[in-house]
């Protein structure tokens, strides 16, 4: 009896506060269950939260928040004059003139413009500005090589530079396009 007694307090000296071995290890498994179960809710909560932000983020660049959150786009008062005004066409008279080329061999250009302005109060100003206008594109095509005509590119440039020299021409006035009613390349 007495070597039970002594065998019972050398197991009760190993396993601290008294627990058996086998409640010892239930108890760290316990532990761990739990706080893998917190890391783990922590960390569905983070995902979470990180992509709720970025619907979030997406949801106010695309604009679809912008009702909701009461942002009004800012209105053109152009934009708006535009829209409730006409256009108005004025055409200049047809003009043939020589391209610049290296070769002996001239090269002719005829070409017809009609100006697209904003609205009638522009269009006394541009008849008595015609012969101005006409001078400015006049100036600037006679510069132009044959090559520089070529493909929808090279008229794409040739209606840019165009529209600026008129643009130039009518200064107060608002030119807002400057269409080819006739191009010819001799």
């Amino acid at each position: 009896m007495a070597d039970e007694e002594d065998d019972q307090d050398e197991d009760e000296q190993d396993a601290p506060g008294g627990l058996d071995d086998d409640e010892d290890e239930e108890g760290e498994e316990g532990e761990s269950r739990g706080g893998g179960k917190k890391k783990l809710i922590l960390i569905l909560l983070a995902v979470m939260l990180v992509l709720l932000s970025l619907i979030g983020v997406g949801l106010f660049f695309t604009g679809i928040l912008d009702p909701l959150l009461g942002i009004e786009e800012e209105v053109d008062p152009d934009a708006e004059h535009v829209a409730v005004k006409g256009t108005v066409f004025f055409k200049l008279e047809d003009f043939t003139l020589n391209l610049s080329t290296d070769v002996n061999k001239t090269r002719f250009f005829k070409v017809g413009l009609t100006l697209v302005l904003l609205d009638e109060i522009g269009l006394a100003r541009v008849e008595a500005l015609a012969p101005r206008i006409q001078g400015n594109v006049i100036n600037y095509l006679r510069e132009l090589k044959p090559k520089e005509l070529a493909g929808s590119a090279g008229y794409f440039r040739l209606r840019q530079n165009v529209l600026l020299r008129v643009r130039a021409a009518v200064a107060p006035t608002v030119i807002t396009d400057v269409l080819f009613s006739t191009s010819l390349v001799q």
